[in-house]
């Protein structure tokens, strides 16, 4: 599990050098500064986080499977209220938050959530149920891999679902489906 964490915390620091690379390529003064500040602020949280970071914890088998499975329920579950259902993506996840929120524990909830945001992509980046399964299943493993970091912060499960979708969408670009 430690070599997990240690993933987890390689994709938080990818995220910021991909801030820092658009603030670069961006080349627009106006959004230099800005997106420049949101990448120092993050290493500095990321550098914080590392400092007080706790082992690796003795979670299960059956712990990190369940994570997985409520994961990919809640990505496709989101996907299918969004683009089947036509109740547009902040109702859909809105409802799969109060639903995990109120029926189960704060971790699982928590895991739902953050994958809820996953079936909020639109039909162009994850145009199929089987694509939000997928993406489902990528930001389950990111959120189990990434334990500690950044806990009760706020932006982790965001920046989970928004990986999850970028690696999904870059499996369907390579593979040409």
């Amino acid at each position: 599990m430690h070599r997990a964490r240690m993933g987890g915390w390689a994709l938080y620091i990818a995220t910021g050098i991909g801030f820092i690379a658009l603030a670069l390529l961006s080349g627009d003064p106006l959004w230099m500064l800005p997106i420049a500040l949101i990448a120092a602020g993050y290493f500095a949280g990321l550098i914080k986080q590392m400092r007080n970071a706790a082992p690796p914890g003795n979670t299960s088998r059956n712990e990190i499977l369940l994570t997985m499975a409520i994961a990919i329920a809640a990505a496709s579950a989101t996907w299918f209220i969004n683009h089947e259902l036509g109740y547009g993506a902040l109702v859909a996840s809105g409802l799969i938050g109060v639903i995990a929120g109120v029926t189960l524990p704060h971790h699982l909830a928590g895991a739902a959530y953050a994958a809820s945001f996953v079936g909020m992509s639109a039909n162009a980046v994850l145009p199929t149920m089987t694509t939000a399964w997928v993406a489902g299943a990528i930001a389950g493993i990111i959120i189990v891999s990434t334990g500690p970091v950044f806990g009760g912060i706020g932006g982790k499960g965001g920046t989970a679902a928004a990986a999850a979708v970028l690696i999904t969408s870059a499996l369907i670009f390579t593979v040409g489906a």
